[in-house]
């Protein structure tokens, strides 16, 4: 083993003790790492090992490394926790520009959008200074990890073939808004989705996963839901979205695949909710999701009272 990689086994052990934490790394080198009860970390898993002992931000995740590891708590019980502590933070700096905005339909954080922190006109060189100078050495997640063009490769198309296959699928959450959407205990991309499969028990969610092609470069859509029992695969897709080349792309795929193997393809926008008319049971939706969707039909009926004036 090299000096470098016993210094980086010494400074997370010793880290890992300072939060009274049993675990201990035995080896490390650039590919994966290994854990004193056996656990082998590869990849990404082992990138986020390395993440979250280092954090400095929060000591939530180092301080439940020991519980993590044995299933005692799940990573969606911390992000969560770590959820309600931002948005704690958030009102205590922005607590009355927040109120002096509600029901007014204007975001308190309108024009803040691309600000540090939250402030008039971009960072100044010394943040900038400061913010490299805490992610770099030691402190950044891929210091002393070097790949050549060829491992570069055969990871992406490791990556790639496990999607596909559906061994792995990236996590269930809403990159846009950062929270979950639950129904029936199960986590959803989008309320819309959460929704559909609310009304189509039958319909599988992201199990059927294609091959599709844009810019010469080949991709793995992972389709929202398929239905075995009434030969459907389905797009969940706002209807203004539903353009541009990857959308085209990977939709032209998707009708291959239901014309190979006769199956009718369901693109799923507003208007296929209007037509549904359904008592909803708002119970079984997480509190956030149910809100989004009785705004949606809240929208629809208001546009038809309109129309009916």
């Amino acid at each position: 083993m090299s000096k470098k990689s016993q210094r980086m086994i010494e400074i997370v052990n010793n880290r890992l003790t300072s939060y009274q934490q049993k675990i201990r790394v035995v080896e490390w080198n650039s590919t994966h790492i290994k854990l004193s009860n056996g656990m082998v970390l590869h990849d990404n898993d082992r990138l986020r090992f390395i993440r979250r002992i280092k954090n400095t931000k929060t000591d939530l995740w180092i301080k439940n490394i020991d519980n993590l590891l044995d299933n005692q708590v799940s990573e969606h019980a911390i992000r969560s926790a770590l959820s309600t502590i931002g948005g704690k933070s958030c009102q205590n700096k922005h607590g009355e520009k927040i109120k002096l905005n509600l029901n007014t339909g204007v975001p308190w954080n309108k024009n803040m959008k691309g600000n540090y922190p939250y402030l008039p006109g971009p960072p100044s060189q010394e943040t900038k200074n400061k913010i490299g100078l805490k992610n770099s050495g030691i402190n950044n997640g891929m210091y002393g990890v070097k790949y050549t063009d060829e491992q570069k490769y055969i990871k992406s198309e490791k990556m790639k073939n496990l999607i596909k296959s559906g061994e792995f699928t990236p996590n269930s959450n809403n990159q846009n808004t950062h929270w979950e959407c639950i129904f029936d205990g199960k986590y959803y991309r989008s309320s819309w989705e959460a929704l559909y499969q609310y009304y189509n028990s039958a319909a599988e969610y992201e199990k059927l996963r294609i091959e599709y092609e844009i810019d010469g470069i080949k991709k793995i859509y992972i389709v929202d839901f398929i239905d075995y029992i009434n030969k459907l695969v389905i797009e969940i897709k706002p209807k203004e979205l539903c353009n541009g080349k990857k959308f085209e792309s990977k939709i032209s795929a998707l009708q291959q695949w239901a014309s190979k193997n006769n199956f009718t393809v369901l693109i799923v926008d507003q208007q296929w909710f209007r037509t549904q008319i359904k008592n909803i049971e708002y119970d079984k939706f997480d509190e956030k999701t149910a809100t989004k969707i009785r705004k949606l039909y809240e929208v629809n009926q208001k546009n038809r009272n309109i129309k009916n004036r």
